[in-house]
């Protein structure tokens, strides 16, 4: 089971340009298909759209600080963040694969 849209389908589905949508559709696949393999196709495709819609449409956050005159600035949000604000992941967990070892 995999993501099924293509680059023209994203860009449609998630409301962003075409550049957008070839750009990110490589990076929502992977993300939506190792974070649930086992998902039917139709949930891939909805958490992928809400993804790449996510990524898409809101500015880089930034977190600035000041330390005497030296000005400082770093992402404020990471991917996994973004994964789980998006939507993604609560639509994906039914199907979430979890990897742990063995104790012992």
């Amino acid at each position: 089971m995999s993501v099924t849209l293509d680059a023209a389908g994203l860009a449609e589905a998630a409301k962003i340009d075409s550049a957008a949508a070839t750009r990110l559709l490589g990076v929502v696949t992977a993300r939506v298909e190792r974070y649930a393999s086992d998902a039917p196709d139709a949930i891939h495709d909805e958490a992928a759209i809400r993804y790449a819609a996510y990524l898409s449409h809101i500015p880089a956050p930034t977190i600035e600080s000041k330390v005497g005159e030296v000005g400082v600035s770093r992402p404020a949000n990471s991917e996994a963040a973004a994964f789980r604000l998006s939507g993604a992941a609560a639509l994906l967990s039914p199907w979430r694969v979890r990897r742990a070892g063995s104790v012992g």
